[in-house]
Protein backbone atom coordinates (compact mmCIF):
# COMPACT_ATOMS: atom_id res chain seq x y z
CA UNK A 1 0.00 0.00 0.00
CA UNK A 2 1.28 3.46 -0.91
CA UNK A 3 0.01 5.40 2.08
CA UNK A 4 1.28 8.71 0.72
CA UNK A 5 -1.31 8.39 -2.08
CA UNK A 6 -4.23 7.89 0.31
CA UNK A 7 -7.20 10.04 -0.71
CA UNK A 8 -8.91 10.16 2.69
CA UNK A 9 -7.82 11.65 5.99
CA UNK A 10 -7.04 8.46 7.84
CA UNK A 11 -6.69 8.59 11.61
CA UNK A 12 -8.08 6.57 14.53
CA UNK A 13 -11.82 7.25 14.76
CA UNK A 14 -14.81 5.90 16.59
CA UNK A 15 -16.91 3.27 14.85
CA UNK A 16 -19.68 5.76 14.09
CA UNK A 17 -17.18 8.17 12.53
CA UNK A 18 -15.66 5.35 10.48
CA UNK A 19 -19.11 4.45 9.13
CA UNK A 20 -19.72 8.11 8.28
CA UNK A 21 -16.37 8.16 6.47
CA UNK A 22 -17.62 5.25 4.37
CA UNK A 23 -20.64 7.28 3.28
CA UNK A 24 -18.35 10.19 2.37
CA UNK A 25 -16.13 7.79 0.37
CA UNK A 26 -19.17 6.47 -1.49
CA UNK A 27 -20.36 9.99 -2.29
CA UNK A 28 -16.95 10.77 -3.76
CA UNK A 29 -16.39 7.53 -5.70
CA UNK A 30 -19.90 6.04 -5.84
CA UNK A 31 -20.26 6.02 -9.63
CA UNK A 32 -17.86 3.17 -10.33
CA UNK A 33 -18.87 1.22 -7.22
CA UNK A 34 -22.60 1.34 -8.04
CA UNK A 35 -22.01 0.49 -11.70
CA UNK A 36 -19.92 -2.56 -10.79
CA UNK A 37 -22.53 -3.67 -8.22
CA UNK A 38 -25.52 -3.23 -10.55
CA UNK A 39 -23.73 -5.02 -13.38
CA UNK A 40 -23.82 -8.18 -11.21
CA UNK A 41 -26.94 -7.63 -9.09
CA UNK A 42 -29.47 -6.80 -11.82
CA UNK A 43 -28.66 -9.78 -14.11
CA UNK A 44 -28.83 -12.11 -11.10
CA UNK A 45 -32.27 -10.77 -10.11
CA UNK A 46 -33.43 -10.91 -13.74
CA UNK A 47 -32.42 -14.58 -13.90
CA UNK A 48 -34.26 -15.22 -10.61
CA UNK A 49 -37.36 -13.51 -12.02
CA UNK A 50 -37.20 -15.62 -15.19
CA UNK A 51 -36.87 -18.85 -13.22
CA UNK A 52 -39.72 -17.75 -10.93
CA UNK A 53 -41.92 -17.18 -13.98
CA UNK A 54 -41.06 -20.60 -15.41
CA UNK A 55 -41.23 -22.43 -12.07
CA UNK A 56 -43.33 -20.26 -9.73
CA UNK A 57 -43.56 -22.94 -7.05
CA UNK A 58 -39.76 -22.74 -6.62
CA UNK A 59 -39.54 -18.97 -6.34
CA UNK A 60 -38.28 -19.20 -2.75
CA UNK A 61 -35.34 -21.31 -3.99
CA UNK A 62 -34.25 -18.82 -6.68
CA UNK A 63 -34.45 -15.90 -4.23
CA UNK A 64 -32.45 -17.86 -1.65
CA UNK A 65 -29.72 -18.59 -4.20
CA UNK A 66 -29.34 -14.91 -5.05
CA UNK A 67 -29.29 -14.09 -1.33
CA UNK A 68 -26.50 -16.63 -0.78
CA UNK A 69 -24.41 -15.27 -3.68
CA UNK A 70 -24.70 -11.67 -2.53
CA UNK A 71 -21.37 -11.65 -0.55
CA UNK A 72 -19.56 -12.56 -3.78
CA UNK A 73 -21.24 -9.70 -5.66
CA UNK A 74 -20.00 -7.28 -2.99
CA UNK A 75 -16.40 -7.92 -3.99
CA UNK A 76 -16.82 -5.96 -7.23
CA UNK A 77 -17.58 -2.58 -5.56
CA UNK A 78 -14.92 -3.36 -2.92
CA UNK A 79 -12.38 -3.78 -5.74
CA UNK A 80 -13.30 -0.33 -7.09
CA UNK A 81 -13.26 1.45 -3.72
CA UNK A 82 -10.03 -0.18 -2.54
CA UNK A 83 -8.18 1.24 -5.53
CA UNK A 84 -9.86 4.59 -5.80
CA UNK A 85 -9.10 5.31 -2.13
CA UNK A 86 -5.39 5.21 -3.10
CA UNK A 87 -5.82 7.45 -6.13
CA UNK A 88 -6.11 4.72 -8.80
CA UNK A 89 -9.07 5.27 -11.12
CA UNK A 90 -10.88 1.98 -11.89
CA UNK A 91 -13.86 1.64 -14.20
CA UNK A 92 -16.68 -0.79 -13.65
CA UNK A 93 -15.64 -2.77 -16.73
CA UNK A 94 -12.18 -3.32 -15.27
CA UNK A 95 -13.82 -4.37 -12.01
CA UNK A 96 -15.98 -6.94 -13.81
CA UNK A 97 -12.97 -8.35 -15.66
CA UNK A 98 -11.08 -8.67 -12.38
CA UNK A 99 -14.09 -9.99 -10.42
CA UNK A 100 -13.56 -13.74 -11.15
CA UNK A 101 -10.03 -13.48 -9.71
CA UNK A 102 -11.39 -11.88 -6.52
CA UNK A 103 -13.62 -14.83 -5.55
CA UNK A 104 -10.94 -16.88 -3.80
CA UNK A 105 -10.81 -17.03 -0.03
CA UNK A 106 -13.88 -17.35 2.16
CA UNK A 107 -16.25 -17.84 -0.79
CA UNK A 108 -17.50 -21.23 0.38
CA UNK A 109 -17.94 -20.02 3.96
CA UNK A 110 -19.83 -16.86 2.97
CA UNK A 111 -22.23 -18.62 0.60
CA UNK A 112 -23.08 -21.66 2.75
CA UNK A 113 -23.02 -22.14 6.51
CA UNK A 114 -21.66 -18.69 7.31
CA UNK A 115 -24.30 -16.81 5.30
CA UNK A 116 -26.90 -16.91 8.08
CA UNK A 117 -24.56 -15.20 10.53
CA UNK A 118 -22.52 -13.07 8.11
CA UNK A 119 -24.08 -9.69 8.79
CA UNK A 120 -20.60 -8.40 9.69
CA UNK A 121 -18.86 -10.02 6.74
CA UNK A 122 -17.99 -6.66 5.18
CA UNK A 123 -15.12 -6.05 7.61
CA UNK A 124 -13.64 -9.51 6.83
CA UNK A 125 -13.96 -9.32 3.04
CA UNK A 126 -10.78 -7.20 2.62
CA UNK A 127 -8.76 -9.81 4.53
CA UNK A 128 -9.54 -12.46 1.92
CA UNK A 129 -9.74 -10.20 -1.10
CA UNK A 130 -7.11 -7.49 -0.53
CA UNK A 131 -4.64 -9.12 1.88
CA UNK A 132 -4.95 -12.53 0.15
CA UNK A 133 -4.85 -14.21 3.57
CA UNK A 134 -5.83 -17.89 3.75
CA UNK A 135 -6.22 -20.59 6.38
CA UNK A 136 -4.88 -19.94 9.88
CA UNK A 137 -3.42 -16.61 8.82
CA UNK A 138 -6.83 -15.43 7.68
CA UNK A 139 -8.45 -16.68 10.90
CA UNK A 140 -5.91 -14.80 13.01
CA UNK A 141 -6.37 -11.64 10.93
CA UNK A 142 -10.15 -11.85 11.29
CA UNK A 143 -9.79 -12.17 15.04
CA UNK A 144 -7.41 -9.21 15.20
CA UNK A 145 -9.40 -6.94 12.86
CA UNK A 146 -12.70 -7.78 14.55
CA UNK A 147 -11.41 -6.94 18.04
CA UNK A 148 -12.14 -3.74 19.97
CA UNK A 149 -15.78 -3.79 18.84
CA UNK A 150 -15.06 -3.52 15.09
CA UNK A 151 -16.69 -6.85 14.26
CA UNK A 152 -19.69 -6.02 16.45
CA UNK A 153 -20.08 -2.62 14.76
CA UNK A 154 -20.00 -4.27 11.32
CA UNK A 155 -22.58 -6.88 12.43
CA UNK A 156 -25.07 -4.35 13.78
CA UNK A 157 -24.58 -2.09 10.78
CA UNK A 158 -25.47 -5.09 8.59
CA UNK A 159 -28.62 -5.64 10.67
CA UNK A 160 -29.56 -1.98 10.22
CA UNK A 161 -29.01 -2.24 6.46
CA UNK A 162 -31.26 -5.34 6.37
CA UNK A 163 -34.01 -3.39 8.16
CA UNK A 164 -33.61 -0.50 5.72
CA UNK A 165 -34.06 -2.94 2.84
CA UNK A 166 -37.25 -4.23 4.48
CA UNK A 167 -38.56 -0.68 4.79
CA UNK A 168 -37.83 -0.04 1.11
CA UNK A 169 -39.62 -3.24 0.07
CA UNK A 170 -42.72 -2.54 2.18
CA UNK A 171 -42.70 1.09 1.07
CA UNK A 172 -42.66 0.07 -2.61
CA UNK A 173 -45.62 -2.29 -2.13
CA UNK A 174 -47.53 0.37 -0.18
CA UNK A 175 -46.72 3.05 -2.76
CA UNK A 176 -48.16 0.92 -5.56
CA UNK A 177 -51.12 0.06 -3.34
CA UNK A 178 -52.05 3.73 -2.98
CA UNK A 179 -52.87 3.84 -6.70
CA UNK A 180 -54.43 0.37 -7.00
CA UNK A 181 -56.68 0.39 -3.93
CA UNK A 182 -60.26 1.56 -3.94
CA UNK A 183 -61.02 5.23 -3.49
CA UNK A 184 -62.90 4.78 -0.20
CA UNK A 185 -60.18 2.60 1.39
CA UNK A 186 -57.22 3.94 3.31
CA UNK A 187 -55.23 0.70 3.63
CA UNK A 188 -52.72 0.51 0.73
CA UNK A 189 -52.37 -3.26 1.17
CA UNK A 190 -56.03 -4.16 0.61
CA UNK A 191 -55.47 -4.59 -3.11
CA UNK A 192 -53.42 -7.70 -2.31
CA UNK A 193 -56.60 -9.43 -1.02
CA UNK A 194 -59.15 -10.66 -3.49
CA UNK A 195 -62.92 -10.44 -3.25
CA UNK A 196 -62.99 -13.88 -1.61
CA UNK A 197 -60.68 -12.66 1.19
CA UNK A 198 -57.83 -14.79 -0.14
CA UNK A 199 -54.40 -13.18 -0.67
CA UNK A 200 -53.25 -12.65 -4.26
CA UNK A 201 -50.07 -14.68 -3.97
CA UNK A 202 -48.90 -14.12 -7.55
CA UNK A 203 -49.16 -10.34 -7.25
CA UNK A 204 -47.43 -10.42 -3.87
CA UNK A 205 -44.57 -12.48 -5.33
CA UNK A 206 -44.07 -10.05 -8.20
CA UNK A 207 -44.04 -7.04 -5.88
CA UNK A 208 -41.70 -8.81 -3.45
CA UNK A 209 -39.29 -9.55 -6.31
CA UNK A 210 -39.37 -5.89 -7.36
CA UNK A 211 -38.81 -4.75 -3.77
CA UNK A 212 -35.83 -7.05 -3.24
CA UNK A 213 -34.27 -5.86 -6.49
CA UNK A 214 -34.68 -2.16 -5.62
CA UNK A 215 -33.58 -2.42 -1.99
CA UNK A 216 -30.54 -4.54 -2.83
CA UNK A 217 -29.51 -2.18 -5.62
CA UNK A 218 -29.53 0.77 -3.18
CA UNK A 219 -28.07 -0.74 -0.01
CA UNK A 220 -25.38 -3.08 -1.42
CA UNK A 221 -22.59 -0.52 -2.09
CA UNK A 222 -23.50 1.41 1.09
CA UNK A 223 -22.86 -1.66 3.24
CA UNK A 224 -19.63 -2.47 1.37
CA UNK A 225 -18.19 1.07 1.59
CA UNK A 226 -18.95 1.56 5.29
CA UNK A 227 -17.52 -1.83 6.31
CA UNK A 228 -14.42 -1.11 4.21
CA UNK A 229 -13.76 2.13 6.11
CA UNK A 230 -14.29 0.22 9.37
CA UNK A 231 -11.54 -2.13 8.20
CA UNK A 232 -9.25 0.80 7.28
CA UNK A 233 -9.93 2.48 10.62
CA UNK A 234 -8.98 -0.70 12.51
CA UNK A 235 -5.75 -1.09 10.55
CA UNK A 236 -4.89 2.57 11.06
CA UNK A 237 -5.26 2.06 14.82
CA UNK A 238 -3.21 -1.14 14.84
CA UNK A 239 -0.40 -0.01 12.54
CA UNK A 240 -0.32 3.77 13.27
CA UNK A 241 -0.87 4.68 9.64
CA UNK A 242 -1.45 8.34 10.47
CA UNK A 243 2.00 8.65 12.07
CA UNK A 244 3.65 6.80 9.20
CA UNK A 245 1.99 9.11 6.68
CA UNK A 246 3.15 12.18 8.61
CA UNK A 247 6.74 10.90 8.86
CA UNK A 248 6.89 10.23 5.15
CA UNK A 249 5.93 13.83 4.47
CA UNK A 250 8.60 15.30 6.75
CA UNK A 251 11.99 16.61 5.53
CA UNK A 252 15.15 16.38 7.66
CA UNK A 253 15.48 19.74 9.50
CA UNK A 254 18.78 21.43 10.31
CA UNK A 255 19.55 21.20 14.05
CA UNK A 256 20.17 24.29 16.19
CA UNK A 257 23.73 23.09 16.98
CA UNK A 258 24.56 22.95 13.30
CA UNK A 259 23.18 26.46 12.77
CA UNK A 260 25.21 27.81 15.74
CA UNK A 261 28.43 26.25 14.53
CA UNK A 262 27.79 27.54 11.05
CA UNK A 263 27.28 31.11 12.34
CA UNK A 264 30.50 31.08 14.42
CA UNK A 265 32.52 29.72 11.53
CA UNK A 266 31.14 32.43 9.25
CA UNK A 267 32.24 35.16 11.69
CA UNK A 268 35.74 33.69 12.04
CA UNK A 269 36.28 33.12 8.36
CA UNK A 270 34.91 36.44 7.10
CA UNK A 271 38.36 38.20 6.80
CA UNK A 272 39.78 35.18 5.04
CA UNK A 273 36.80 35.10 2.72
CA UNK A 274 37.24 38.77 1.82
CA UNK A 275 40.91 38.29 1.04
CA UNK A 276 40.23 35.25 -1.10
CA UNK A 277 37.47 37.10 -2.91
CA UNK A 278 39.81 39.92 -3.89
CA UNK A 279 42.50 37.49 -4.99
CA UNK A 280 40.30 35.11 -7.07
CA UNK A 281 39.33 35.86 -10.67
CA UNK A 282 35.84 37.07 -11.47
CA UNK A 283 34.40 33.83 -12.98
CA UNK A 284 35.19 31.85 -9.82
CA UNK A 285 33.70 34.48 -7.50
CA UNK A 286 30.53 34.69 -9.58
CA UNK A 287 29.66 31.05 -8.82
CA UNK A 288 29.04 31.67 -5.09
CA UNK A 289 25.48 30.87 -3.93
CA UNK A 290 23.71 31.85 -0.70
CA UNK A 291 23.53 29.13 1.96
CA UNK A 292 19.92 29.80 2.92
CA UNK A 293 16.81 30.01 0.78
CA UNK A 294 14.42 31.09 3.54
CA UNK A 295 12.05 33.87 2.44
CA UNK A 296 12.26 37.20 4.31
CA UNK A 297 9.00 38.24 6.03
CA UNK A 298 7.07 41.06 4.39
CA UNK A 299 6.95 43.04 7.67
CA UNK A 300 10.78 43.44 7.55
CA UNK A 301 10.95 44.52 3.94
CA UNK A 302 10.53 48.25 4.71
CA UNK A 303 10.57 51.05 2.14
CA UNK A 304 14.38 51.22 1.62
CA UNK A 305 15.35 51.67 -2.03
CA UNK A 306 17.26 48.85 -3.69
CA UNK A 307 21.06 49.21 -3.59
CA UNK A 308 22.94 50.55 -6.56
CA UNK A 309 24.54 48.05 -8.87
CA UNK A 310 28.05 46.99 -7.83
CA UNK A 311 31.09 48.66 -9.38
CA UNK A 312 33.10 45.78 -10.63
CA UNK A 313 33.60 42.19 -9.64
CA UNK A 314 35.34 42.80 -6.28
CA UNK A 315 32.42 44.82 -4.91
CA UNK A 316 29.98 42.20 -6.16
CA UNK A 317 31.92 39.50 -4.33
CA UNK A 318 32.01 41.52 -1.11
CA UNK A 319 28.24 42.06 -1.29
CA UNK A 320 27.72 38.32 -1.78
CA UNK A 321 29.88 37.54 1.28
CA UNK A 322 28.01 40.10 3.40
CA UNK A 323 24.65 38.70 2.26
CA UNK A 324 25.82 35.19 3.14
CA UNK A 325 26.91 36.41 6.59
CA UNK A 326 23.65 38.17 7.33
CA UNK A 327 21.73 35.18 6.00
CA UNK A 328 22.26 33.24 9.23
CA UNK A 329 19.55 33.07 11.91
CA UNK A 330 21.70 35.00 14.41
CA UNK A 331 22.07 38.14 12.27
CA UNK A 332 19.15 38.39 9.88
CA UNK A 333 16.51 38.95 12.59
CA UNK A 334 14.26 35.98 11.83
CA UNK A 335 14.59 32.20 11.67
CA UNK A 336 13.06 29.45 9.59
CA UNK A 337 11.58 26.54 11.49
CA UNK A 338 9.80 23.44 10.30
CA UNK A 339 6.55 22.77 12.05
CA UNK A 340 3.71 20.30 11.74
CA UNK A 341 0.51 21.51 10.16
CA UNK A 342 -2.86 19.73 9.77
CA UNK A 343 -2.98 17.46 6.80
CA UNK A 344 -6.02 19.19 5.35
CA UNK A 345 -3.88 22.27 4.64
CA UNK A 346 -1.36 20.24 2.66
CA UNK A 347 -3.77 17.74 1.19
CA UNK A 348 -3.57 17.52 -2.53
CA UNK A 349 -6.75 17.85 -4.45
CA UNK A 350 -8.03 14.37 -5.31
CA UNK A 351 -8.01 13.37 -8.87
CA UNK A 352 -11.43 13.82 -10.32
CA UNK A 353 -12.79 11.08 -12.47
CA UNK A 354 -13.90 12.07 -15.92
CA UNK A 355 -17.60 12.83 -15.81
CA UNK A 356 -19.84 10.42 -17.63
CA UNK A 357 -21.83 11.74 -20.52
CA UNK A 358 -25.37 11.12 -19.33
CA UNK A 359 -27.10 13.56 -21.65
CA UNK A 360 -28.69 10.80 -23.75
CA UNK A 361 -29.86 8.92 -20.68
CA UNK A 362 -31.22 12.15 -19.19
CA UNK A 363 -33.20 12.83 -22.37
CA UNK A 364 -34.65 9.30 -22.36
CA UNK A 365 -35.59 9.57 -18.68
CA UNK A 366 -37.17 12.96 -19.30
CA UNK A 367 -39.36 11.55 -22.06
CA UNK A 368 -40.29 8.54 -19.90
CA UNK A 369 -41.18 10.75 -16.93
CA UNK A 370 -43.35 13.03 -19.06
CA UNK A 371 -45.09 10.05 -20.66
CA UNK A 372 -45.60 8.45 -17.22
CA UNK A 373 -47.05 11.68 -15.85
CA UNK A 374 -49.47 11.95 -18.79
CA UNK A 375 -50.55 8.32 -18.37
CA UNK A 376 -50.97 8.80 -14.62
CA UNK A 377 -53.14 11.88 -15.08
CA UNK A 378 -55.23 10.08 -17.69
CA UNK A 379 -55.68 7.05 -15.44
CA UNK A 380 -56.69 9.24 -12.48
CA UNK A 381 -59.24 11.09 -14.63
CA UNK A 382 -60.68 7.80 -15.84
CA UNK A 383 -60.70 6.27 -12.35
CA UNK A 384 -62.51 9.23 -10.76
CA UNK A 385 -64.71 10.02 -13.76
CA UNK A 386 -67.84 9.39 -11.71
CA UNK A 387 -66.92 12.14 -9.26
CA UNK A 388 -65.85 14.80 -11.76
CA UNK A 389 -68.79 16.72 -13.28
CA UNK A 390 -66.66 18.08 -16.12
CA UNK A 391 -66.22 14.61 -17.57
CA UNK A 392 -69.93 14.15 -18.15
CA UNK A 393 -72.70 12.45 -16.29
CA UNK A 394 -71.78 9.01 -15.08
CA UNK A 395 -73.89 6.15 -16.45
CA UNK A 396 -76.73 5.15 -14.20
CA UNK A 397 -75.88 2.15 -12.06
CA UNK A 398 -77.96 -0.98 -12.54
CA UNK A 399 -80.50 -1.71 -9.82
CA UNK A 400 -80.03 -4.86 -7.79
CA UNK A 401 -82.49 -7.65 -8.47
CA UNK A 402 -81.47 -9.89 -5.57
CA UNK A 403 -80.45 -9.02 -2.00
CA UNK A 404 -79.11 -11.72 0.34
CA UNK A 405 -80.75 -14.39 -1.78
CA UNK A 406 -84.19 -12.65 -1.84
CA UNK A 407 -85.73 -11.80 -5.21
CA UNK A 408 -86.83 -8.13 -5.16
CA UNK A 409 -87.94 -7.75 -8.78
CA UNK A 410 -91.41 -6.16 -9.01
CA UNK A 411 -92.67 -8.94 -11.27
CA UNK A 412 -91.84 -11.51 -8.59
CA UNK A 413 -94.25 -9.87 -6.11
CA UNK A 414 -98.02 -10.29 -5.92
CA UNK A 415 -100.27 -7.38 -6.79
CA UNK A 416 -101.66 -7.15 -3.22
CA UNK A 417 -98.62 -7.53 -0.98
CA UNK A 418 -100.37 -6.71 2.29
CA UNK A 419 -103.27 -9.09 1.57
CA UNK A 420 -100.94 -11.91 0.57
CA UNK A 421 -98.91 -11.40 3.77
CA UNK A 422 -102.09 -11.65 5.88
CA UNK A 423 -103.16 -14.81 4.04
CA UNK A 424 -99.76 -16.50 4.50
CA UNK A 425 -99.73 -15.52 8.20
CA UNK A 426 -103.24 -16.89 8.76
CA UNK A 427 -102.28 -20.12 6.97
CA UNK A 428 -99.39 -20.68 9.38
CA UNK A 429 -96.61 -19.75 6.92
CA UNK A 430 -95.22 -17.04 9.16
CA UNK A 431 -91.64 -17.05 7.78
CA UNK A 432 -92.85 -16.80 4.20
CA UNK A 433 -95.17 -13.93 5.16
CA UNK A 434 -92.40 -11.86 6.77
CA UNK A 435 -89.96 -12.70 3.96
CA UNK A 436 -92.49 -11.44 1.40
CA UNK A 437 -93.05 -8.26 3.42
CA UNK A 438 -89.30 -7.61 3.74
CA UNK A 439 -88.38 -8.17 0.10
CA UNK A 440 -91.40 -6.13 -1.03
CA UNK A 441 -90.07 -3.29 1.14
CA UNK A 442 -86.62 -3.55 -0.43
CA UNK A 443 -88.19 -3.65 -3.88
CA UNK A 444 -90.02 -0.41 -3.13
CA UNK A 445 -86.85 1.29 -1.87
CA UNK A 446 -84.85 0.21 -4.91
CA UNK A 447 -87.40 0.68 -7.68
CA UNK A 448 -89.62 3.47 -6.37
CA UNK A 449 -87.14 5.53 -4.32
CA UNK A 450 -84.01 4.86 -6.42
CA UNK A 451 -81.91 3.35 -3.61
CA UNK A 452 -78.75 1.73 -5.02
CA UNK A 453 -78.04 -1.63 -3.41
CA UNK A 454 -75.64 -4.43 -4.25
CA UNK A 455 -76.37 -8.12 -4.30
CA UNK A 456 -73.93 -8.81 -1.50
CA UNK A 457 -75.36 -6.23 0.95
CA UNK A 458 -76.71 -7.50 4.24
CA UNK A 459 -79.80 -6.27 6.05
CA UNK A 460 -77.63 -3.85 8.04
CA UNK A 461 -75.94 -2.57 4.89
CA UNK A 462 -79.31 -1.92 3.25
CA UNK A 463 -80.57 0.14 6.20
CA UNK A 464 -77.30 2.09 6.46
CA UNK A 465 -77.48 3.03 2.78
CA UNK A 466 -81.17 3.90 3.15
CA UNK A 467 -80.40 6.32 6.00
CA UNK A 468 -77.74 8.03 3.86
CA UNK A 469 -80.11 8.43 0.92
CA UNK A 470 -81.85 11.79 0.94
CA UNK A 471 -84.64 10.95 -1.47
CA UNK A 472 -86.47 8.57 0.90
CA UNK A 473 -89.26 10.15 2.95
CA UNK A 474 -88.86 9.85 6.75
CA UNK A 475 -92.11 7.92 7.14
CA UNK A 476 -91.15 5.38 4.49
CA UNK A 477 -87.69 5.04 6.04
CA UNK A 478 -89.16 4.43 9.51
CA UNK A 479 -91.52 1.78 8.11
CA UNK A 480 -88.63 0.09 6.27
CA UNK A 481 -86.60 -0.03 9.51
CA UNK A 482 -89.56 -1.53 11.38
CA UNK A 483 -90.04 -4.16 8.65
CA UNK A 484 -86.35 -5.02 8.79
CA UNK A 485 -86.53 -5.40 12.56
CA UNK A 486 -89.52 -7.79 12.27
CA UNK A 487 -87.66 -9.87 9.69
CA UNK A 488 -84.40 -10.04 11.68
CA UNK A 489 -86.16 -10.95 14.95
CA UNK A 490 -88.07 -13.74 13.27
CA UNK A 491 -85.39 -15.10 10.93
CA UNK A 492 -82.43 -15.07 13.32
CA UNK A 493 -83.84 -14.80 16.87
CA UNK A 494 -87.07 -16.81 16.45
CA UNK A 495 -89.10 -13.96 17.96
CA UNK A 496 -92.39 -13.62 16.09
CA UNK A 497 -94.86 -10.73 16.31
CA UNK A 498 -98.43 -11.32 17.44
CA UNK A 499 -101.40 -11.16 15.07
CA UNK A 500 -102.36 -7.60 16.05
CA UNK A 501 -98.85 -6.24 15.49
CA UNK A 502 -98.67 -7.87 12.06
CA UNK A 503 -102.11 -6.53 11.08
CA UNK A 504 -101.15 -2.96 12.08
CA UNK A 505 -97.89 -3.26 10.24
CA UNK A 506 -99.64 -4.45 7.07
CA UNK A 507 -102.03 -1.47 7.24
CA UNK A 508 -99.11 0.93 7.65
CA UNK A 509 -97.25 -0.72 4.79
CA UNK A 510 -100.33 -0.46 2.57
CA UNK A 511 -100.69 3.26 3.29
CA UNK A 512 -97.01 4.06 2.63
CA UNK A 513 -96.04 1.82 -0.26
CA UNK A 514 -99.35 0.84 -1.78
CA UNK A 515 -99.50 -2.01 -4.24
CA UNK A 516 -96.88 -3.17 -6.73
CA UNK A 517 -98.91 -1.52 -9.44
CA UNK A 518 -97.72 1.85 -8.16
CA UNK A 519 -94.05 0.84 -8.29
CA UNK A 520 -91.70 2.36 -10.84
CA UNK A 521 -90.89 -0.50 -13.14
CA UNK A 522 -87.25 -0.74 -14.36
Amino acid sequence: MQLEHLQIELRPRTHAQALDLGLALLREHGSGAYQAWLALWLPAMALAALLSWLFPEWMWLWMTLVWCLRPLFERAPLYVLSRQVFGEAVSWREALRAWPRQLGGGALRLTTWGRLFAAGRGVHQPIWQLEKARGKVAAERRRLIGAKGTGSAAFWFGVICAHFEGVIQIGLIAFIGVFLSEADKVNPFLYLIGSDSKPKLELLQILSLMGVTLSGAIMGPIYTACCFTLYLNRRASLEAWDIEIMLRQLKAPVSKTTRAHGGAAALLLTPLALALALAQPAPARATAMPIDTCTRPEIMAGDAPPPAPPHGAPQQAVRADVARLYGTDDLRGYSCEMRWVPKKEEKKAPKKEPALDLSTLASVLKVLLIASAILLVGWLLYYFRDKLPLLGRAPRARRATEIAGLDIRPESLPDDVAGTVRALWTGGERRAALALLYRATLSQLVNADGLLLRSGDTEGDCMRLARKARQIAPARLALAEATTTLWLNAAYADRWPDDGTLARHCDAWQSQFGTPATMVRP
